[in-house]
């Protein structure tokens, strides 16, 4: 198989913070992308989840997320069609 060349650019902080934890998971920046697009590729899609800096937000905002995902997952919670469905129900 023919190899093709990936360039990207990223900020000096970021690229050193993440050869420090691949490093100490025994692997090198260009592994570890190799790996994220092979494991794109086979569940087709982003394979975790995406979540903004925790550091960021208050205890309330994080049980509030946390809730969210809960009522999410959880099959016998309300569903709404749309937001005017949703603000109905409210009143």
């Amino acid at each position: 198989m023919a190899n093709a060349v990936l360039q990207t650019r990223i900020d000096k902080a970021t690229k050193d913070e993440a050869e420090q934890l691949f490093e100490s998971l025994g692997l090198d920046i260009t592994t570890a992308i190799r790996l994220f697009l092979k494991q794109a590729i086979n569940q087709r899609c982003i394979p975790f989840e995406i979540v903004p800096p925790q550091r960021e937000f208050t205890d309330s905002t994080l049980a509030a997320i946390e809730e969210a995902k809960s009522l999410a997952r959880n099959p016998k919670a309300k569903r709404y069609s749309s937001a005017k469905e949703l603000l109905e129900d409210c009143k």
